[in-house]
């Protein structure tokens, strides 16, 4: 229909054409989502069997605060980790940098618990919930609840 020289749609056609686009959004967003959630939540599972291989299998030691590593991120944000230094039973001295950043700077000296792999005594963690959950649940968990978006948004999908 044609009020003037503007074309008018029937409200018909249009809704079809806004499901439709809808329908199409819906995919994409699925899509996109199954896909970075199973690769999410692959790289949680496979932390999470890294940090129970080191709790079940792992040297434990006391490690030492020697350092304090400052990061800066592309918008300028300094983000400090520390540097954890122990020794493993061989007598090796190995310095393990913290892979969360550390809301303070410990003094130098002080002490935390530490597991390392004995044959790769570089594979270490700190007994932390920072180190020995969150490397691994941050990810596992955020790649379900991108499958979760995706189920939902096939279900709008196919509703529409």
């Amino acid at each position: 229909m044609r009020v003037g020289s503007v074309r008018v749609m029937a409200p018909l056609p249009l809704l079809a054409s806004t499901l439709a686009t809808t329908a199409n959004v819906a995919e994409m967003l699925a899509g996109g989502c199954f896909a970075a959630g199973i690769i999410l939540t692959a790289i949680g599972t496979w932390q999470r069997s890294v940090v129970m291989g080191l709790v079940a299998n792992g040297q434990r030691t006391t490690a030492v605060a020697v350092d304090s590593v400052v990061r800066t991120n592309e918008h300028g944000h300094a983000h400090h980790h520390v540097v954890w230094r122990f020794q493993t039973n061989d007598g090796a001295l190995i310095e393990h940098e913290g892979l969360a950043g550390a809301l303070h700077k410990p003094a130098d000296d002080d002490t935390a618990r530490i597991i390392y792999d004995p044959a790769d005594p570089h594979n270490a963690r700190l007994e932390t919930v920072a180190e020995r959950t969150l490397s691994w649940a941050l990810f596992f968990f955020t790649g379900l609840a991108l499958i979760a978006t995706a189920l939902v948004a096939t279900v709008v999908a196919a509703l529409s």
